[in-house]
């Protein structure tokens, strides 16, 4: 069963939690903002269904409801930022901020940060670029969760990384994804709803594939693409942990599962000015061009219509704006304790 809810309403709650739970109310609209953009999208990994070991975090001193990014290095088109253990949708938001503020300065802007949390979906910062008529870029580092080709224990995370592209009358073009097979994310609400998994996901301790979201979670996720998903996560964490100075790999602790130390991870971000390249608005007319290349050209059978990257994700945002968004019960319920909680007000059908 699934409990629906306008987008307005479950962000002002989201909105309220975080400022009652010790946000202020700038800090606590940017955790809504890319709580709830997730949603929209279809991407319940990472939409509302993490609020309550956020707010765990946050209550048990792990997370700093109060932080403040603090530059330690800076250059005109470049900066390293000490996130101060805050939440990652606040650090995340500001970061990009700065690099979009760079892009206006210099044609690009480059910011990495450590001392970071968990900061949602990697598009939504991405996407933040492109509506300023940039490239945006963005990608993390997470707990280990993958082996390396030929290892036997948990050795990377799975490094979610985001491009969007701006266009014309076309949707952006976004890209985003984990380099595992799927985010963990997906198999963490898969087991609070008693779903199963396909077998392709993950591993379970032996290294046996499973169903069970439960056995995938004591043991290890497949990166996609075999040795080329893991060699790219390498990359993702290089920028975002290596180059940040944040913790990486094994050193880098769980958000579930290391309730006596804050999370230290890393992020990076990047904006380049369409104007840096010449006119923005050739730009976007040469993507709209390639777009409808690419989506007029020739069909599979049974198939209607051919996606940009995102694109699904887009048109859900749209429907979903229009019709409310869907969150099943076991998510929901959790949600309902924290409003009674806090005293927060959450409207729902």
């Amino acid at each position: 069963m699934t409990v629906k809810v306008d987008h307005k309403e479950i962000w002002q709650f989201v909105a309220d939690l975080f400022q009652a739970a010790g946000t202020t109310r700038e800090n606590a609209q940017m955790v809504a903002d890319v709580l709830i953009r997730a949603d929209l999208r279809g991407i319940k990994s990472h939409g509302v269904s993490r609020i309550p070991i956020y707010i765990k975090r946050m209550e048990m001193g792990l997370v700093n409801s109060r932080a403040e990014i603090r530059i330690l290095h800076e250059t005109p088109v470049s900066a390293v930022i000490d996130g101060g253990y805050g939440l990652g949708q606040i650090t995340a938001t500001k970061a990009m901020k700065l690099a979009i503020e760079k892009a206006k300065t210099c044609g690009v802007g480059m910011v990495c940060m450590n001392k970071s949390h968990h900061y949602g979906i990697a598009a939504f910062y991405s996407q933040m670029a492109a509506e300023e008529d940039m490239i945006g870029f963005s990608c993390a580092n997470t707990t280990a969760l993958m082996a390396a080709p030929g290892g036997a224990s948990k050795a990377i995370g799975n490094s979610p990384f985001s491009f969007a592209f701006p266009a014309g009358e076309q949707m952006p073009v976004i890209f985003d994804a984990a380099c595992s097979a799927v985010a963990q994310g997906k198999i963490i609400v898969a087991n609070i709803n008693g779903q199963k998994i396909p077998d392709n996901w993950a591993l379970d301790r032996e290294g046996n594939p499973t169903t069970d979201p439960a056995e995938a979670l004591k043991g290890f996720l497949l990166p996609m693409a075999g040795p080329k998903g893991y060699g790219i996560a390498v990359v993702m964490e290089i920028l975002a942990g290596v180059l940040s100075g944040s913790d990486t790999g094994v050193h880098l602790g769980s958000i579930y599962n290391d309730l006596e130390n804050p999370q230290d991870c890393g992020n990076f971000f990047m904006a380049v000015d369409l104007k840096t390249f010449g006119d923005p608005e050739a730009f976007k007319n040469r993507m709209d061009g390639y777009i409808q290349d690419m989506k007029n050209g020739k069909k599979a059978k049974n198939i209607k219509e051919i996606f940009m990257p995102g694109e699904i994700e887009l048109k859900k945002e749209i429907k979903a704006r229009k019709d409310g968004i869907e969150i099943e019960d076991d998510t929901f319920a959790p949600l309902v304790e924290l409003a009674k909680k806090y005293k927060v007000k959450l409207n729902y059908k």
